[in-house]
């Protein structure tokens, strides 16, 4: 067992100081200083997002871009409340906006927010797509920052995605979780492994996007954003991008309440359970470590579990440190050890959830 125990936390520490060489790369990749800025189509899937479209087109309005040169697609993803009349109220007169509507049908792989998606790029005129939700807000300087971004080699760009404070602990815990995911999500891609990326911050080139064959062509996933990310990677000819900067990131909201984080959860670890050599060496190694954090004082010594301990928090603050530095959010770091415990728990209960079925209910539809 003491064998096992040292493989898991030693393949956890060296991953996460893999990750961290790739960080040095993903920070440090060269703005491209564009002669002419290329045409942008911003797509916007929303379905029954009353309470949150209105702050997000807003947002969207206050976007410093060329107006000849960017489109906003809002995509009405068959909602059954206000969410079609508050986009057509709150973009009135905006030549930028264009609204569309899905319809009922349905294909093997052209359905929920992938149909949704995919009818705002095969609509859209833009040589780049960069999507967001409609939970979400954006800077004034998203788009221009994306687009520097974009050489001739780049297929796609991912950016962070930072929750909202709003003063309780459990939104700071999931502000800190989602660092965490992202630092993986971005060192792993600085270093070529590909293994994630948020789609409610994530670009491509339109021309890629067909070449693969659209979403039709790709395998569905409720995580359509991971699918087009490893689809991108199989081809080999392009570069993909996920670029740490100063303020670079949009936000969005954190979950209300268990249920709701519990249905997120899930659907994030069924969409990621197609994962590279990589991506299972991590979580098993991590769920090594986990273990040992919940049960070790029990059958190790107080002095090696501690140091066990120390080896894991050790890691954790190597990877993301210097992300939390980046994106302005070093304050969370007074919480620290309480993020380890709530990662650690819901860390060992995620598998089990697929004991209570393996559909996923997302914004009302099961998958």
């Amino acid at each position: 067992m003491i064998i096992i125990i040292l493989i898991g936390f030693s393949i956890y520490s060296i991953i996460h100081l893999w990750f961290l060489s790739g960080y040095f790369k993903s920070a440090n990749f060269k703005r491209i200083a564009h002669s002419e800025f290329p045409f942008v189509s911003v797509v916007v899937a929303a379905r029954n997002e009353e309470s949150n479209i209105g702050r997000c087109i807003n947002s969207l309005k206050s976007v410093s871009y060329p107006e000849s040169l960017i489109e906003i697609l809002l995509v009405n993803d068959r909602s059954t409340d206000s969410t079609l009349s508050i986009m057509k109220s709150l973009t009135e007169g905006d030549t930028r906006f264009r609204i569309l509507e899905t319809d009922g049908e349905i294909t093997n792989n052209l359905k929920g927010k992938p149909k949704a998606i995919d009818l705002g790029i095969r609509n859209s005129k833009g040589e780049i797509i960069i999507m967001t939700d409609a939970d979400c807000t954006v800077r004034e300087s998203w788009v221009e920052d994306t687009v520097r971004y974009y050489d001739e080699k780049t297929a796609m760009v991912a950016g962070f995605t930072k929750i909202r404070e709003n003063g309780s602990v459990f939104t700071k815990l999931q502000a800190m979780d989602w660092v965490y995911l992202q630092s993986i999500a971005s060192g792993s891609s600085g270093i070529k492994q590909y293994l994630s990326c948020i789609g409610n911050n994530l670009s491509f080139r339109k021309s890629v996007y067909f070449e693969l064959g659209g979403f039709e062509g790709i395998k569905f996933s409720i995580t359509e954003d991971l699918a087009t990310m490893k689809a991108i990677s199989k081809i080999q000819k392009y570069d993909i991008k996920y670029p740490v900067y100063k303020n670079g990131y949009i936000e969005t909201d954190g979950c209300k309440n268990l249920s709701e984080l519990y249905r997120q959860k899930k659907r994030w670890f069924k969409g990621g359970t197609d994962l590279s050599i990589l991506g299972y060496l991590l979580g098993i190694s991590m769920y090594i470590t986990n273990i040992v954090l919940i049960s070790g004082f029990i059958y190790l010594s107080l002095t090696f579990y501690l140091i066990l301990v120390g080896v894991k928090i050790l890691s954790d603050i190597i990877l993301t440190y210097p992300f939390y530095r980046k994106l302005n959010m070093k304050d969370v770091y007074k919480i620290f050890p309480l993020f380890e415990v709530y990662f650690m728990i819901y860390g060992l209960l995620l598998p089990f959830t697929f004991l209570f079925g393996l559909k996923v209910n997302w914004k009302g539809r099961n998958f």
